[in-house]
């Protein structure tokens, strides 16, 4: 019988990405919002029509982070996991590793380059949105 640990996900809220998020609201002016309710908006068509898409440079910024973080995740998995099917990358290297032979360095470094591959081609496609976001956080 394998052990499930999906009821309790300590990633479920992110304290980093409700910060970010409220500094870029923050960052918005007030006439935007005072202009869309003087032309009849709710708001929830506030929140949909004008904020959301306004805060897609964080929005991106904060799942390229998240994506990261959670890519390279080595304790909590290391404690939830029981198969080495479902592990995250990181944990996929360590698993590697071949006490019996010894370590072969070539084959770890290629599973690194591997694993960091992805995130960098994402970065690139992303590059953009990334700076974007972190820029509008930081000024008002």
């Amino acid at each position: 019988m394998e052990l499930r640990t999906t009821a309790y996900q300590p990633w479920a809220i992110s304290t980093f990405g409700i910060f970010l998020l409220r500094q870029f609201f923050r960052s918005i002016p007030d006439e935007i919002i005072h202009a869309a309710r003087l032309d009849g908006l709710g708001e929830f068509e506030i929140i949909w029509r004008i904020m959301i898409p306004m805060t897609t440079p964080a929005l991106a910024a904060f799942g390229i982070f998240s994506i990261v973080a959670h890519w390279n995740d080595l304790f909590w998995p290391l404690i939830a996991v029981r198969s080495a099917e479902i592990s995250t990358p990181a944990l996929g290297i360590l698993l590697f590793r071949d006490d019996e032979a010894g370590q072969f360095l070539g084959p770890l470094m290629a599973g690194a380059v591997i694993i960091v591959a992805p995130l960098l081609i994402a970065f690139l496609i992303a590059q953009r949105r990334f700076i974007d976001g972190l820029a509008a956080t930081t000024m008002k």
